[in-house]
């Protein structure tokens, strides 16, 4: 499938639904300075792309029911790397899996509901073919969290109409 590279009314529609998901589609047409119907297109093309791959509350952790959050940090053997990296993703309390630089290879994130559960699942872990270490770090609170944008809001061009 083609994905085209995105423009100036994709990178602020995205920012925008990024910073409030149930924003209507006037709303973000007068925001963007375009159609309704172009609002519409743009949001089913960018789902269709994968771009927006969902819409989720984000709930203030502290008001969340209790749970554990934890870093795990992983260094395994890149042979295996998919297999890995599919075996993470059937866990639910796997939030999220990246490559990172450094000494490690993968870092997930984790939220179990207690410190026994995170240990069970660090043992089911590790027992994974490939990987070699994992190193934990507890979130002991969270002092600040945004959503990350894609890129900064750019303005829209704007058709010039001959007189």
């Amino acid at each position: 499938m083609y994905i085209r590279k995105r423009d100036a009314i994709d990178r602020n529609l995205i920012a925008a639904l990024e910073e409030d998901a149930r924003i209507s589609t006037s709303e973000l047409a007068r925001k963007l300075g375009v159609a309704r119907s172009t609002v519409n297109e743009r949001i089913a093309r960018l789902e269709r792309e994968g771009v927006i791959m969902g819409y989720s509350a984000i709930v203030r952790p502290e008001l969340d029911v209790q749970e554990t959050r934890t870093m795990l940090f992983i260094t395994c053997n890149r042979a295996h790397w998919s297999r890995i990296v599919s075996t993470l993703e059937s866990y639910p309390e796997i939030h999220e899996c990246v490559t990172v630089s450094g000494n490690y290879s993968l870092m997930c994130t984790v939220r179990t509901p207690c410190a026994e559960d995170l240990d069970a699942l660090v043992e089911e872990v590790a027992a994974i073919p490939g990987i070699t270490t994992i190193d934990t770090m507890v979130v002991l609170a969270s002092k600040f969290a945004r959503n990350a944008t894609i890129s900064a809001p750019q303005p829209a061009p704007r058709l010039q109409l001959a007189s």
